[in-house]
């Protein structure tokens, strides 16, 4: 098949610094699916290890370009999606792939369900390839609570609830297993300042205002490896403060300009759960200085107090995010259908109602504006 006749409305992404430790199989990996995109980006941060050479040798697309940024992780990557002109953005980070057909999967998903995100989530692989265990991130537990077997597009009201819940992880999880409609990302570029947690902040900044959508299908792999981030970007970070005051800020917006359609008693959840976030968040976070600290954590009083407390204030938040989720959905979430996993199921037009769970849902459904 000639190569414009498979192509989709897809953009790449690839940003690289110093990355030929794991470049030839992410070009390898990269040379299985890239004819479906239109556009491939390279971003590279100064390389001095030959990565920029080998890319030119080795990856072969008719319109592949090559832009140069300073070091600086989301900085980087918002200068690469700048250049995109297609309708969805793919970031494909060194190390990290996807399979062609779940390329083929989130760019189809993500087309019929109107989403501003499509999250997935990967397998894990160490450095050497293997796969090995990895986190629980947010839409793990999303997944979980609502009991999803196929793609979903993501009530506004429970992904609040699910930004002020998981407060140390980005609701995006990996980004290389994730489809971004790259207007969303060219209007609401990622936060440079906050190092390594960007992608984190973004999460929270925009849970609001973007449609999210999730499928529970895995076809990409994360490979965890040491950081390769520049060294401002590593010492930079989120703090428990950071996360509270974005977090007050949000939360009041959207209680400000959200559809009246939402039932007051969810409205009364979310007021109750983001000071509850908060303090969790402070509480979180002085454990594990704890655990960090010269000082064996489980010989130290004041470490159990702060674990218990975590402990105490983890329970309440979860629960109320459940309880926000029974509200949203009227417990229907609780009746969707089963079935065997392992195939790459597409949520099309005609049943994406009954996976949304909104009535007024359609394939004409407007993206940007979230929906209760």
């Amino acid at each position: 098949m000639a190569l414009n006749e498979v192509m989709r409305p897809l953009g790449v992404v690839i940003p690289t610094r110093n990355s030929m430790n794991y470049l030839s199989d992410h070009v390898q990996s990269l040379s299985m699916w890239i004819d479906l995109a239109e556009q491939v980006v390279v971003v590279d941060s100064f390389s001095g290890d030959g990565t920029v050479d080998f890319i030119k040798k080795h990856l072969r697309h008719p319109n592949l370009q090559f832009v140069y940024h300073p070091p600086g992780l989301y900085a980087s990557w918002n200068h690469g999606i700048r250049q995109m002109t297609t309708e969805y953005c793919y970031i494909s980070t060194v190390g990290d792939s996807v399979t062609r057909t779940g390329i083929e999967h989130l760019v189809s998903t993500a087309s019929r369900l109107r989403s501003d995100v499509l999250v997935s989530r990967p397998d894990f692989v160490n450095e050497a390839g293997q796969p090995c265990n990895g986190p629980e991130w947010p839409m793990d537990d999303v997944i979980r609570r609502l009991q999803l077997c196929e793609p979903c597009r993501l009530r506004t009201t429970v992904m609040v609830a699910v930004a002020l819940t998981h407060t140390g992880g980005a609701i995006t999880g990996s980004c290389a297993s994730d489809l971004f409609h790259t207007e969303t990302l060219q209007n609401y570029p990622f936060p440079s300042s906050f190092g390594v947690a960007g992608d984190g902040i973004w999460s929270l900044e925009n849970v609001g205002r973007i449609v999210w959508a999730v499928t529970p299908e895995k076809m990409t792999t994360f490979r965890r490896h040491p950081p390769t981030a520049s060294a401002t970007d590593t010492k930079t970070g989120r703090t428990a403060d950071d996360f509270a005051r974005v977090a007050r800020r949000v939360v009041t917006e959207w209680l400000q300009s959200c559809p009246a359609g939402v039932a007051p008693e969810i409205r009364a959840d979310i007021q109750r759960l983001l000071p509850l976030a908060v303090e969790y968040e402070h509480s979180r976070c002085r454990y594990n200085r704890f655990r960090k600290g010269q000082w064996p954590w489980i010989l130290n009083p004041r470490a159990w107090l702060a674990r218990v407390r975590r402990n105490a204030l983890k329970s309440q938040v979860h629960d109320l995010m459940q309880q926000i989720c029974d509200q949203s959905y009227g417990g229907l979430h609780r009746s969707f259908p089963r079935r065997a996993t392992g195939s790459l199921a597409v949520a099309g037009v005609e049943n994406a109602q009954h996976l949304c769970l909104d009535q007024n849902f359609s394939a004409k459904s407007p993206r940007g504006a979230g929906y209760a």
